[in-house]
């Protein structure tokens, strides 16, 4: 990463992010504290509803929600208007005393993080002004751990229809926050025991599972922009499947800022979970080849015996009948690069579990011994990518959530494997394995996208959903995001690797 796009995405994290602290802080102060202190709150929140519906406009807008406010301020005052947050608003004003009040704290605290987290990895003001770094993470540590508790505690007693993302977001929202605590915790440990680089990875990580919410109202703006004409319902939707690879990669983002490639390095010991971690893969290396081979039948045979990932019998009570047939004809389409993904992906696995094994009995420093390998890894993983992208394209997108996220799944999985298997292509080139094995990982965390989106979908089937749920597109929302899920592997291992130790 050269240093002009360092610059420019820490400029960017720092000012985003700040910026959505600074929103929150208000909303916090002026709707959530506001709705535990006037007993007509509810009424005047309906009445500002009424009266933004007559008369769209973003000052209407700015009489319930900062946050609508600002929003509408970057798109268009009807996108929000005509969706279902003002019916969310009105929901936390009628809700019980103590759920506003875990909210009012959640909001308030919380804004601390974003208004400051993204200055604590910007390289020159924590070299420039140490005192001032140490302050801040000090104000860290004092609001965000309470701010993820209190939102822990009201998700305990709010039900997921009731969450404006529903289930997908309500069980992401556990995740994300029991990892923020998490790393939180592991980033005071490695404080007191002087492992700064390992403090440094984990508050990363924290700070990407935290920018998780500012990120959906981000991707909410930023959507509008690329797609003016889909409705905010449907972008909700989309914007779902970008959050969990988004903040993950922001946490990588962030450590790789502060990587300093231009000096020498001395030679950091391997970091004892690494070591436990690599003794473990070389235990099961052998059985995650046979999950790669496993992976290889059930993707063709969802190809053979249906016809595609949307021929399956249990996705015709999961999956809107137009998501269906829109995927069906992309993939009958192309055929071609249909067999290409389901086969790619697999091959690309098995060859990547091999090479892995090979990275991790190497030096940081020597080329893989077997090119094949590494052949065999990027080439299947860049064209699978490529024509999942083409797939997802072809699905396309279509207001009024008809085709729920459209093509996002499969644009998304396909770009995030075409740029790492070509992360992975240029760090073996240059020879640095340990650039390699990090890049390796996560592209091996992606690989089992498609077949875990299969398996997924016969578990949501299996366990059963209310028909509310499925007819709010949980039935496709909850496998589409739980296929991604093994990118938290990867995160780990951002963590203890070797590069994070050498030159962070």
């Amino acid at each position: 990463m050269g240093k002009t796009i360092r610059w420019v995405f820490i400029f960017n994290v720092v000012v985003w992010m700040g910026l959505a602290g600074w929103i929150s802080l208000n909303e916090g102060v002026f709707r959530f504290s506001h709705a535990l202190m006037d007993a007509n709150a509810l009424t005047n929140t309906q009445r500002a509803i009424q009266q933004a519906r007559a008369e769209p406009s973003t000052q209407s807008l700015r009489e319930f929600s900062e946050e609508l406010w600002a929003m509408a301020s970057l798109t268009s005052a009807e996108r929000f208007v005509n969706s279902r947050l003002p019916e969310q608003g009105e929901f936390y004003m009628a809700m019980p005393k103590p759920n506003q009040v875990l909210m009012a704290v959640h909001v308030v605290l919380g804004s601390f993080c974003m208004l400051l987290g993204g200055l604590q990895f910007w390289p020159w003001f924590r070299k420039r002004y140490m005192k001032a770094h140490r302050l801040v993470g000090g104000v860290y540590l004092l609001t965000v751990p309470p701010s993820i508790v209190a939102v822990l505690a009201y998700m305990a007693l709010t039900a997921p229809h009731h969450i404006y993302d529903h289930l997908i977001a309500w069980v992401a929202l556990w995740l994300f926050g029991v990892l923020a605590l998490v790393s939180i915790a592991m980033a005071v440990r490695a404080l007191r025991h002087r492992k700064l680089h390992e403090h440094q990875a984990w508050m990363a990580l924290s700070f990407g599972c935290l920018a998780v919410a500012p990120l959906l109202r981000l991707n909410w703006v930023f959507l509008a922009w690329v797609f003016p004409h889909i409705d905010q319902e449907t972008l909700n939707l989309v914007t779902l499947v970008l959050m969990l690879p988004q903040s993950l990669f922001l946490a990588w983002g962030l450590l790789a800022v502060n990587r300093q490639f231009e000096r020498p390095m001395r030679q950091r010991p391997v970091a004892a979970p690494a070591q436990k971690g690599a003794a473990l893969f070389a235990r099961v290396q052998w059985g995650l080849i046979g999950l790669g081979l496993g992976m290889l039948v059930v993707n063709c045979a969802v190809l053979y015996t249906v016809g595609g990932w949307a021929g399956l019998s249990v996705a015709s009570g999961l999956i809107p009948q137009a998501l269906l047939d829109a995927e069906m004809t992309a993939v009958r389409a192309a055929p071609l690069a249909s067999w290409v993904v389901a086969v790619g992906m697999a091959v690309a696995f098995i060859a990547g579990v091999a090479l892995l094994g090979q990275l991790l009995k190497g030096s940081t420093t020597e080329r893989p011994g077997n090119i094949g390998c590494a052949a065999a890894t990027v080439g299947p993983a860049g064209l699978a990518g490529l024509c999942m992208i083409m797939i997802g394209h072809q699905i396309g997108l279509v207001s009024g959530r008809v085709m729920l996220s459209g093509g996002t799944w499969w644009l998304v999985s396909g770009a995030l494997v075409l740029a790492l298997a070509l992360r992975l292509a240029q760090h073996l080139a240059q020879g640095d394995n340990a650039l390699a094995k990090e890049a390796l990982v996560f592209l091996l965390c992606l690989l089992p996208a498609p077949t875990l989106l299969v398996l997924t979908l016969y578990a949501v089937h299996w366990v059963g959903l209310p028909q509310s749920y499925i007819q709010d597109g949980q039935g496709y929302m909850v496998p589409a995001g739980f296929s991604l899920g093994l990118l938290f592997m990867g995160a780990v291992h951002m963590v203890y690797g070797q590069t994070t130790r050498e030159h962070n």
